[in-house]
């Protein structure tokens, strides 16, 4: 009996996934636990593996189409074993089963895609060859901008050699014949993937959740002069702790403090959730994902900077697992690294009641006590579901951040 590959069930709230691509071809023989596919939820991408050894007999789920919990994807089994009559007639496009990594022209260029303006748009990527990637590499060619004539837009040697050509041209008459910026395509990004998925989740949310946002200026002086007594003498930068981490170690303390912040809203009620999981916003090139920080308020701050870099680094390397993205109860998406935001507004990850923005860290003339002096001042920026918090609770939750920075030694003890 042939064994069935179904669309796993990944987190409660998880109804569909989308198949992003099949690793392996129909008749290829695959081992136990082999990557088979790669499919995509509104949190993660991730790969499903053989259930068994033996051959992929059957793909009924095809490429970019939307498919329910425990949908039969395909069939895994014996050489010539018969899958059920009802699925035999099923079957995916048998082009998308030939792009597959088992294909020899594509695990020849599978390592030599990039996100393109031209050329191939299969699965979001151009396509070039090896030959033609290493001549564009010797001559400084960003070969995205390099127009693909080969099979389905693939770049080959000669559209290499023809930009080649076209740019002589230009340098032998001084600049004086310019493309003509009109006249070139324009660049068309495909709206799928992750993409789409962080963008239907947070339309959602906007359209449905009554959100209210509180900015401020919180002084974060004693933080700076705390984080930099802790790295005194720290030369590994994975070891050395960031205002960031910080943060997240003040904003579990916090949540102790004010438990309505750290709830969902159900049809049954307004739960309070018994433990502290920090959503940490990670940006990608294709999109967003929320590693999450469990039982934060439990955890030291040594240990959550630690979890915190891996799970940034695993986020970026795409190696994140459902474990790591699901059951966060509040988030924090900090901007403040880019040196260019002091105030957002951060948009509600449901069922979460509410998010905390952290902008960047500025030197700031301000009054104390009569006088004026510089400080450094980082801005905080909280929204939350007006159904559940009300402005006064969110001024409290604030205010209790901002004390919490004040004292960072008392929040790293609690």
């Amino acid at each position: 009996m042939p064994f069935e590959i179904k669309m796993p069930k990944l987190g409660l709230t998880m109804k569909t996934g989308t198949i992003v691509k099949w690793l392996k071809s129909e008749g290829t023989r695959v081992r136990s636990g082999e990557p088979l596919l790669e499919i995509e939820t509104e949190k993660l991408s991730y790969d499903i593996e053989s259930p068994a050894a033996g051959v992929l007999l059957k793909i009924i789920g095809s490429a970019g189409e939307k498919y329910p919990v425990k949908a039969t994807l395909g069939f895994v089994g014996n050489p010539g074993e018969e899958i059920p009559a009802e699925h035999a007639g099923n079957s995916a496009d048998a082009g998308l089963a030939a792009e597959t990594a088992d294909s020899p022209s594509v695990s020849e260029t599978a390592a030599d895609t990039i996100q393109p303006p031209f050329g191939d748009e299969r699965d979001g990527r151009v396509f070039i060859s090896p030959v033609a990637k290493k001549m564009a590499a010797e001559n400084g060619i960003d070969y995205k901008a390099v127009v693909g004539t080969g099979p389905n837009g693939r770049i080959v040697k000669a559209d290499v050699q023809r930009h080649l050509e076209t740019f002589a041209d230009i340098d032998a008459s001084g600049g004086a014949e310019l493309f003509d910026a009109a006249a070139m395509p324009e660049i068309v990004l495909p709206y799928r993937g992750l993409r789409r998925i962080v963008g239907e989740t947070m339309l959602k949310a906007w359209m449905t959740i009554p959100m209210v946002t509180h900015h401020v200026s919180a002084d974060a002086g004693t933080l700076v002069d705390y984080r930099a007594m802790l790295n005194a003498g720290i030369l590994d930068s994975n070891d050395r702790v960031t205002i960031g981490e910080l943060m997240l170690k003040l904003t579990a303390a916090a949540l102790v403090a004010t438990p309505i912040v750290n709830s969902s809203l159900f049809e049954e009620g307004i739960t309070l959730h018994s433990s502290i999981n920090i959503g940490m916003a990670t940006a990608l090139d294709d999109g967003l994902v929320v590693p999450v920080i469990r039982d934060a308020s439990k955890k030291s701050l040594l240990s959550i900077s630690r979890e915190a870099k891996s799970l940034v680094s695993r986020a970026k390397a795409g190696k994140l697992t459902p474990d790591d993205v699901f059951g966060a109860t509040f988030t924090v998406s900090n901007l403040g690294g880019y040196g260019a935001v002091d105030h957002f507004t951060p948009i509600i990850n449901p069922p979460q009641a509410a998010i905390l923005g952290v902008g960047r860290i500025v030197e700031a003339a301000v009054p104390i006590d009569g006088e004026i002096k510089i400080r450094s001042m980082i801005g905080l920026s909280f929204t939350y579901d007006h159904r559940i918090i009300d402005g006064a609770t969110a001024a409290v939750f604030i205010k209790t951040l901002m004390t919490l920075m004040e004292n960072p030694a008392r929040a790293v003890l609690l």
